[in-house]
This record gives structure tokens, C-alpha cells and sequence, in this order.
């Protein structure tokens, strides 16, 4: 009997699979809070959609279910600008109308202009309006691609990190996020709960072992540093202030982890097993930089409002973005060694130096 003519695929399909299954894992193993995890998932993700689409072409129950699992990701595509551009009109609605709560509108406008823009500019037939056109295309490449990343590796995060990657932490770090009217708001409450929900679970399993650390300076505007009034907040739901430290210099995130690290040091706890507590947009950022700084500390995403996460997770996005240098700048470089060399072929066609 002849070998069907269907087999390859399949094969092929396990082989990817099991081939990204294991990148990814070896990779987790090693810092699960690295972009590279992000790329890994990516791939495994599109492995296992080919998989499916074979797999319904093999058999019809699953044609109907894949099938509307694929409109329905279209339509979700489809509808993402104005998607974007609702929830950035609640966001304004219900925080007000501060620069930093509008990301989220600009990029929904963005999402439609964009290609219209690009559309009237190659209408054009001009060189040079083709030029501007297939810059935006490798700058818009560039941002949707690394905005997948960067997608991938808040999914890594949110199945694999946080208590899952440190279940049972000496040490239960909550980063401050601003005081309001010197006083703790929902955003650095519900950090502080989650803080104190990872304390409270492990002072069951190891009474007298685990201690709540409270991380943020004290702005110009603040009556108390952050650190202060979130212990205050925390004792007054049932934490002992001895099991309680105070980092109250940093206002950076960069400087929550580093200050962190020198009050632990000074107190003589020594490799201790640390989990960071911030809310669920800032998570991927925190495990980017605690891992650019050396130190092995897991992040615990607490719980965010849905209409402001999306505005925030952006915001965090175009943060990493400014993290991760490199690539852009050899983007850029090879777009710009590009735009000379088409500049030259043109300027050379026009005066008749070339053709």
C-alpha cells in the first residue's frame, strides 16, 4: 500500500510543534523573562494554527470550529481601530484628558490614517512620495513585529511566570505606583492586595518566614513617601509592621528593583527567593529589566481596571521599545543605507547620469 499522500504534512506539523514546544521550554528554563521567549511562543502559536488547518482538512467535524475561529480573529483584526478608539474615549471619560491617557485613542486613529496615507502616497506615482511609502512600511514592520513580541511574551508571562515561576518566596516585593491626594488609590491598592494575598499564603505554609517589602519614593507632591503609606495600608488589613520593610527612595522602576536589592543585602538576607507584586500591564517591563539587572526575581501581575489596562499596556510597550535599542537603530540604519541609495538612483535618472 502506497504511503498517502496527506502524511508529510502532518509530520511536518509534529515535527514544528514539537521543535518550538521544545526551544520554548529549554528557553523557559534558562529566564523565562526574556523577549526571546516572546518570538518562541510566536512561533509555536503559528505551528500550532497550521496544525489545526490541517487537521480540518483531514477531518470535517473540525472544518466548522476552525473555521469560525479564523473569522472571528479577522473580524477582531478588522475592528481594532475602533476597538482601540472606544475604550481610549472611556479612558478619557473616567481619568480625564492627561497626554498619558491617550495612547490608546491615537493608536486606533493611527491603525486607520496610516495606510490611507499610504495609499495616497503611492497614488501619487512620485519617486520621492515612494520613498516616504516604503519608509512607513519598514516603520510600521518594524512595530507590528515587535509588538507581537512583545504580545507573545505577556502571554509567556501570564501562563508561566509570576507564583508559577516562584511559588514560595521569602521575600514579597510591591512596587508604588503614586499616591492620590497622599492617600493609596484603586491602581497601588490592588497591588498592595495581591502583595499581601502571595505574603498571606505563604506565612500559612512558613509562619514567621516571609517578608512584605513596600518599594516607592516620595514625590514633590506627596505628603508621605509611598513606601510609608502603603505599609500603613497593609497593617491595616492584618500585617504585623515587624514583617514589614520600608524601601522608600526609588521612583523608577529600575531603581524599585535595585534599592530593593541593596535593603535585603544590608539586612543580610542573601539569595533570598523574591517575588516583585505590580499590576498586570507593568508586569512584562518589570521581569525585562529585573532580568537586564541580574537578578533572578519572579513578577506577580495584580488585577487592573479593563478600560485602563489597554491604554497602559501600550504605554508599556513603547517603554520596552526604548529598552531595546539595538534593533531599532539597525532598522533604521538599513532603511536609511536604502533611502540613499534609491535618493541616488533617482537623482541620477532625473539628471540623466543613470538610463
Amino acid at each position: 500500500m502506497s504511503t498517502p499522500w496527506f502524511l508529510p504534512a502532518p509530520l511536518v506539523d509534529v515535527a514544528a510543534l514539537a521543535l518550538w514546544w521544545g526551544l520554548l521550554k529549554l528557553s523557559r528554563r534558562r529566564d523565562n523573562r526574556r523577549l526571546r521567549n516572546g518570538i518562541l511562543f510566536l512561533l509555536l502559536a503559528g505551528s500550532t494554527v497550521r496544525a489545526l488547518l490541517h487537521l480540518a482538512s483531514l477531518i470535517p467535524a473540525l472544518t466548522i470550529p476552525v473555521g469560525l475561529g479564523g473569522v472571528a480573529f479577522f473580524l477582531l483584526i478588522a475592528l481594532m481601530p475602533f476597538l482601540l478608539m472606544f475604550n481610549g474615549v472611556v479612558l478619557i471619560r473616567r481619568e480625564g484628558r492627561r497626554l498619558s491617557n491617550l495612547l490608546c485613542l491615537a493608536a486606533g486613529l493611527g491603525l486607520i490614517a496610516t495606510p490611507m496615507a499610504a495609499v495616497a502616497l503611492v497614488a501619487t506615482a512620485s519617486p520621492w512620495t515612494l520613498l516616504v511609502a516604503a519608509l512607513m512600511f519598514c516603520a510600521c514592520a518594524y512595530l507590528g513585529v515587535f509588538l507581537l513580541i512583545f504580545l507573545g511574551q505577556t502571554a509567556v508571562q501570564r501562563i508561566w511566570g509570576g507564583r508559577r515561576a516562584m511559588p514560595h518566596p521569602d521575600v514579597v516585593v510591591v512596587h508604588g505606583a503614586g499616591l492620590i491626594n497622599g492617600k493609596v488609590g484603586p491602581l497601588l491598592g490592588s497591588r498592595i492586595k495581591g502583595g499581601i494575598e502571595a505574603w498571606h499564603d505563604e506565612e500559612a505554609l512558613r509562619p514567621g518566614v516571609p517578608l512584605l517589602v513596600m518599594s516607592g519614593g516620595q514625590g514633590a507632591d506627596e505628603p508621605v513617601s509611598e513606601a510609608r503609606a502603603m505599609a500603613d495600608y497593609a497593617i491595616a488589613r492584618g500585617v504585623p509592621p515587624e514583617r514589614i520593610l520600608l524601601e522608600d527612595r526609588s521612583t523608577t522602576t529600575r531603581t524599585n528593583i535595585s534599592y530593593t536589592r541593596d535593603l535585603l543585602a544590608e539586612r543580610g538576607i542573601t539569595d533570598p527567593q523574591v517575588l516583585l507584586v505590580t499590576s498586570s500591564f507593568h508586569a512584562v517591563r518589570t521581569a525585562i529589566l529585573a532580568s537586564d539587572m541580574g537578578v533572578p526575581w519572579a513578577v506577580a501581575p495584580a488585577r487592573t481596571a479593563w478600560f485602563y489596562i489597554v491604554n497602559a499596556w501600550l504605554r508599556e510597550y513603547v517603554a520596552v521599545l526604548t529598552y531595546r535599542r539595538r534593533p531599532a537603530l539597525a532598522c533604521a540604519g538599513i532603511a536609511g543605507v536604502f533611502a540613499v541609495l534609491y535618493a541616488l538612483l533617482v537623482l541620477g535618472a532625473q539628471t540623466g547620469h543613470i538610463g
